[in-house]
């Protein structure tokens, strides 16, 4: 709990979306500077290695693309920093999923360069944070670093994203979702957000987690419907707003409460650890409501809009059917080195490991 009620606020300085807007990327990198260093997932290196071989052809900027290596590790950052070196980069655009946009915020933070941030699914809200999740190489969680800035500039282009797997675009549904819930709770217990050292959170904090969630929960259907089918929608462009812009300014200014909780314990569980970062956190979302005791009736908005969307509702879903109760309390356990902390009560294992079960049997009995 807080003990002082300074308040503050964190965001990206600039952050562009539309269709076709990576085809414009010279234009913005040169906003900051001429040498440019490019780190890109390994799907997309090749083509876009081309791409912007061409569309910098004949400028005065220098620039070094590189493919990222997989895992978002302090060794990733330090051997991408080494090769970016050659240049000594003024902007670090990272393209990729969370764990190559982050690795791309340590680069950038070792030379002090301008961040660009170049999404290509939907899927999370690492992109708007002024921080990076570390992982070992084997993909264990370590913590997080956090940087004295968000990024410069966050360019999403929505061709691109509609072009992804449609469980991305699901699954940042999930992560979007726990926001207002996570932010009710911080703001219920006073704690601190993750600007700087922590702070109160802003109204316009608060403002942006309610806009999130309703986006969501208003659109998040049709959205889907669409994507699956190609096509760039408003509800498309506005749901891939929340997952990204609204979801990350969301939790930066507000914070992580129980169901990130669960989504870090239940990661113990080899099938679970193979899920996108939304699914599990979606799974989350239903644990923290019931630990809460929340109104039966967003309860079952909760379901309802999971079930219509796809996101999981049940150890099944989950990958885990045959899961037993010391598995459970395991992940329990786990859960309690994470948020559970900034929940307005105090919370036990034994109420994490009930509202796991509770959560499950209510989802097979909605299915």
């Amino acid at each position: 709990m807080l003990e002082h009620s300074t308040r503050a606020w964190g965001s990206p300085s600039r952050y562009i979306q539309g269709r076709f807007e990576l085809n414009n990327i010279r234009e913005y990198t040169e906003i900051y500077g001429r040498r440019v260093f490019f780190l890109i997932d390994v799907f997309f290196f090749k083509s876009l290695k081309e791409k912007f071989a061409a569309i910098y052809a004949g400028s005065d900027s220098t620039i070094l693309c590189e493919q990222f290596g997989g895992q978002c590790t302090a060794a990733e950052i330090d051997r991408c920093t080494e090769v970016a070196r050659a240049i000594q980069p003024d902007v670090v655009v990272g393209i990729g999923g969370g764990k190559t946009m982050d690795t791309a915020k340590g680069v950038a933070d070792q030379f002090g360069a301008a961040t660009v941030i170049v999404p290509t699914t939907a899927s999370t809200d690492a992109p708007a944070m002024g921080l990076s999740v570390i992982y070992t190489e084997e993909g264990e969680h370590i913590g997080a670093r956090h940087y004295k800035k968000n990024p410069d500039l966050v360019l999403l282009d929505t061709e691109i994203l509609t072009k992804a797997p449609i469980r991305f675009f699901v699954a940042g549904m999930g992560d979007a979702l726990s926001t207002f819930v996570e932010c009710r709770a911080n703001r219920q217990s006073s704690s601190p957000n993750y600007v700087n050292k922590g702070y109160a959170m802003t109204i316009a904090g608060w403002a942006v987690c309610e806009a999130c969630h309703k986006t969501v929960l208003q659109k998040g259907v049709n959205a889907k419907i669409a994507a699956e089918n190609g096509l760039v929608t408003k509800d498309v462009e506005d749901v891939i707003e929340a997952n990204t812009l609204l979801s990350g300014l969301g939790v930066q200014n507000t914070s992580c409460a129980g169901s990130h909780s669960i989504a870090e314990g239940i990661t113990i569980l080899p099938p679970c650890a193979k899920l996108l970062h939304g699914e599990v956190v979606a799974f989350g979302v239903l644990v923290q409501l019931i630990v809460e005791g929340a109104p039966k009736a967003e309860i079952d908005e909760m379901y309802d809009f999971f079930n219509a969307v796809g996101l999981p509702t049940t150890f099944a879903d989950l990958g885990i059917p045959e899961v037993t109760d010391e598995e459970i309390m395991k992940v329990a356990e786990c859960s309690m080195h994470s948020y559970w902390d900034v929940e307005p009560f105090t919370v036990n294992p034994q109420m994490v490991f009930d509202g796991i079960k509770m959560a499950d049997v209510l989802g097979r009995l909605k299915k």
